[in-house]
């Protein structure tokens, strides 16, 4: 008898390849309830896995597809269907990973919902029953701690909507929400008047390192207006913060520093420029003496260099 390689994938991928044998098997092992809800003529074998490269060579899965409610357009219901011989641990995890990789793939096609999944996993093997949890939750530490914070809608903080008054008594974190809310003002120099005025920013600097200040001053230096002298803003600040005054010195030499060095960098890159457009110009000035030595028109010369007709013209008198 000829061996064949991995038998009990290859009848289970064929068997449920075949649409009968498939249908069957969906009406033995699904809810009722949701069997009925299901368009079974929909019923699609995908080409896809969402095997990792190292289980395909012991595992199999099947993808089908069908639509689900009789609704218009395009609500899929996406089976996962993987079977095993052995009884591997984190199968909830595994299930989970294929089902999100589903889900993306379903976005990346063009769709703006998600699709609905379900996991599905045939186990024939050693030790029986299957002695694995086929709950997420129970991967988890502690699991009825994971049921309250996990997988549930995210905790959403809205700067945008939350009023200034409320942000102030937020702690130290105040200064960094004040600063996103106020994103989009760019009056870099009112905000920190603001923020002096109420007394925010001296109480939070009283309590976190002088690095959180020097990077708080980035911060506002490079999102503030351009249009705003900087200077106006070390005076506020020396002003505001005297106690900070040396460590504010430190800042603006350094702010001032970083401008002479943007200042050459920049004039690096504009003689760099310059010398590259004069040598190209020079190469199409001697093509275009060879080319007229040539006996070439000036029409041919300069649809060759790209040079216009009044410095071919100019070009040409020189030669002569």
């Amino acid at each position: 008898m000829t061996l064949i390689h991995q038998p009990f994938d290859k009848l289970f991928k064929q068997s449920l390849k075949e649409r009968q044998v498939a249908l069957d098997f969906f009406k033995a092992h699904l809810p009722a309830g949701l069997y009925k809800r299901i368009d079974w003529k929909s019923l699609t074998t995908l080409d896809k896995s969402y095997l990792s490269p190292a289980l395909q060579a012991t595992h199999s899965d099947l993808v089908f597809s069908c639509q689900i409610d009789g609704k218009t357009g395009y609500i899929p219901l996406i089976f996962l269907a993987e079977h095993f011989s052995t009884a591997p641990e984190h199968i909830a995890f595994r299930f989970l990973q294929y089902t999100l990789s589903a889900m993306e793939d379903h976005l990346k096609a063009g769709h703006n919902k998600l699709p609905l999944i379900l996991p599905i996993c045939v186990y024939h093997g050693r030790p029986s029953p299957f002695p694995h949890s086929t709950d997420i939750y129970d991967e988890f530490e502690d699991a009825e701690l994971a049921r309250e914070l996990v997988f549930k809608p995210f905790r959403l903080i809205d700067l945008t909507v939350l009023n200034e008054e409320t942000i102030q008594h937020h702690g130290t974190a105040a200064l960094m929400e004040l600063l996103l809310k106020q994103a989009w003002v760019k009056d870099l120099l009112s905000t920190f008047r603001q923020l002096l005025e109420s007394g925010i920013l001296k109480q939070v600097l009283d309590q976190t390192t002088e690095t959180y200040l020097l990077s708080v001053l980035n911060y506002a230096v490079n999102q503030g207006d351009e249009n705003q002298p900087v200077e106006a803003f070390i005076q506020l600040l020396k002003k505001g913060l005297p106690e900070r005054k040396e460590m504010i010195m430190t800042f603006a030499e350094q702010l001032e520093q970083r401008g002479r060095q943007q200042g050459l960098e920049q004039g690096r890159q504009e003689g760099m420029q310059q010398g590259m457009q004069q040598g190209r110009q020079e190469e199409a000035r001697t093509i275009a003496q060879n080319l007229s030595a040539m006996g070439m028109d000036k029409a041919f010369i300069g649809k060759v260099t790209g040079l216009s007709d009044e410095d071919v013209t100019t070009l040409l008198k020189q030669t002569h």
